[in-house]
């Protein structure tokens, strides 16, 4: 469950939505294609990446040796 007590900005939050709108919730995706997600969202990539970041740090995406998932 994504912890109600770190809100997202809302960047973070078109961020999230720009990397899960297309993504199931058991689906995972490399690091490089979540940033060119977000890049092809409008994001410039020093952005996407540091979004992608503070994402994976407050909880709301997991990193594994197979890749990034959504946090249920």
């Amino acid at each position: 469950m994504r912890n109600s007590s770190t809100p997202l900005t809302p960047s973070q939050q078109a961020a999230l939505e720009c990397i899960t709108q297309d993504l199931d919730e058991d689906e995972m995706i490399t690091h490089d294609a979540a940033v060119n997600l977000l890049t092809a969202g409008g994001f410039e990539r020093p952005e996407a990446e540091d979004l992608l970041e503070q994402l994976l740090l407050k909880g709301y995406v997991y990193e594994s040796t197979n890749g990034l998932r959504l946090t249920p």
